[in-house]
């Protein structure tokens, strides 16, 4: 059995830092900035809030929350196993982390928006200047997800999710660059 060097368990452990780094980033800058504006910018978190615009009005915002926790999981999850079903057991191994870490980061950065929570320092829906502080929530959300693909990009892995697709996109047309595909 090959001994790993110094170097290698140095980079090995880098990686997966930077995947992990790159997916709260993601789920910060979506539960933060996009979910409680219904901000949809791609990705899961954008499926998730088509899937809360389908739940009637009156409904309990929280038992709307625990619904949209439950749908992010579930698609992360079942595009993780389309994933290493067409694209492999190395490409699952490298999205297999952001796939564990997204679902479980995302509720608990989510309670942050409650007004309760840490003085409501991230609560911005109660603001005076609303349209201001829709376009900011906007550019903070979009900036925070493509840092976030950025830096797990890096660590060469995915933040799961529809990067999967765009992945799966890829190896039937190669001629595609990811960063396009992701884009579109």
């Amino acid at each position: 059995m090959n001994k790993l060097t110094k170097k290698e368990i140095y980079s090995y452990l880098t990686k997966n830092l930077l995947v992990i780094l790159g997916t709260v980033i993601l789920a910060f800058g979506s539960a933060v900035f996009l979910i409680p504006f219904d901000l949809v910018m791609g990705g899961t978190s954008g499926i998730a809030i088509i899937i809360k615009s389908c739940f009637p009005q009156g409904l309990d915002s929280a038992t709307v929350d625990v619904y949209i926790n439950i749908a992010v999981a579930v698609i992360t999850w079942a595009l993780f196993f389309i994933g290493l079903i067409f694209l492999g057991k190395d490409f699952a191994a490298k999205t297999l982390l952001s796939t564990i870490v997204y679902p479980l980061v995302f509720p608990l950065l989510s309670m942050l928006v409650d007004p309760d929570v840490l003085g409501g320092y991230f609560y911005l829906q109660g603001n005076a200047h609303q349209e201001l502080v829709l376009v900011f929530a906007g550019v903070m959300g979009g900036i925070l997800l493509g840092a976030g693909c950025a830096i797990a990009f890096l660590g060469g892995g995915t933040t799961g999710g529809t990067d999967i697709i765009a992945f799966l996109i890829c190896k039937f047309f190669p001629k595609l660059k990811i960063s396009q595909v992701t884009f579109f």
